[in-house]
């Protein structure tokens, strides 16, 4: 399939928002969006953004980027960041539900460049260009309060908080920078040894019991400590899991009824929901798809 060249449209259904320059009119500022999905949709398929980067921030959930076949796996807190003209899509795998903002800077032109003199605007380009890391993670309370209360302002397309909002958004772009130059943090060990555990253990049905045990903290200091480190839930992320293992039995042609009870799901109804809700298909739903598509290739 050939990669489009994307250019987004003003949207606004409530769970995914797309403002445009029209709405904007911000110099450089191409598009902002924000969606807060509570089911998986389709995979976007391979684009690029013409002369502009792509930052897509995330608050929570999992989502998964492709960049020249490579994957890869972002949770809350995680920046993903596309530069300009280059090809990338999620794959093969739907986007399963979750709360992001993400926005796209043209680069062609600097003057007037986000408000900012040409001095300020050029460097500012500059310092995008030198990004090291494809996915930065970052203290995702702080980064979080900006991309929200900058999305809020601009979404009220009110020209007082046009300034204010830009203002946030630069703020934004250099603490990202300064993330990107740090050595990208590790888990602590507790919540290390509970991942670990989960991964040792996936075929289990595993408890927040077991889970809070090995990381030697209390059930709601685990949660909470956990969902800060992961962005997500230890639920959300067990099952994101078993489903990824999924999908690979299912293509080994392993029953659904045996792949439930392999991997710890108490019936094989409630492994398809939560198949579904990650993947948007059902299991045997993605095997047809799947061998649809090697038909066709």
């Amino acid at each position: 399939m050939q990669p489009i060249n994307w250019a987004d449209k003003y949207f606004d259904n409530g769970e995914r928002i797309v403002l445009t320059n029209s709405e904007l009119h911000i110099n450089g500022l191409r598009m902002f969006g924000r969606h807060f999905l509570t089911k998986a949709i389709s995979p976007l398929q391979l684009h690029f953004h013409e002369n502009s980067f792509e930052f897509t921030y995330i608050i929570k959930g999992n989502v998964t980027f492709s960049v020249n076949d490579k994957e890869y796996k972002l949770s809350g807190g995680d920046i993903f960041v596309a530069f300009p003209n280059e090809i990338h899509d999620t794959g093969s795998i739907p986007m399963s539900a979750n709360e992001m903002y993400w926005f796209q800077l043209d680069i062609s032109r600097y003057q007037d460049f986000l408000f900012l003199g040409n001095d300020w605007a050029l460097d500012l380009i500059k310092n995008l260009k030198k990004i090291q890391n494809r996915v930065i993670k970052t203290d995702d309370k702080e980064m979080a309060s900006l991309i929200k209360r900058c999305f809020s302002l601009l979404y009220q397309c009110d020209d007082s908080n046009r300034y204010e909002a830009t203002g946030l958004l630069v703020v934004f772009l250099h603490r990202l920078l300064d993330y990107d130059k740090q050595i990208q943090f590790k888990l602590t060990p507790d919540i290390a040894k509970a991942v670990d555990y989960i991964f040792n253990n996936i075929n289990e049905e595993i408890s927040l019991d077991d889970l809070a045990n090995q990381s030697g903290l209390s059930i709601s200091r685990f949660k909470q400590k956990f969902k800060n480190e992961m962005g997500v839930t230890p639920r959300e992320f067990i099952n994101f899991r078993k489903v990824e293992i999924a999908k690979t039995m299912l293509l080994n042609k392993q029953s659904i009824t045996s792949i439930a009870m392999e991997l710890g799901f108490s019936t094989s109804n409630y492994f398809a929901v939560v198949f579904k809700r990650f993947t948007t298909y059902s299991p045997s739903e993605y095997m047809k798809k799947h061998n649809k598509n090697n038909n066709i290739k």
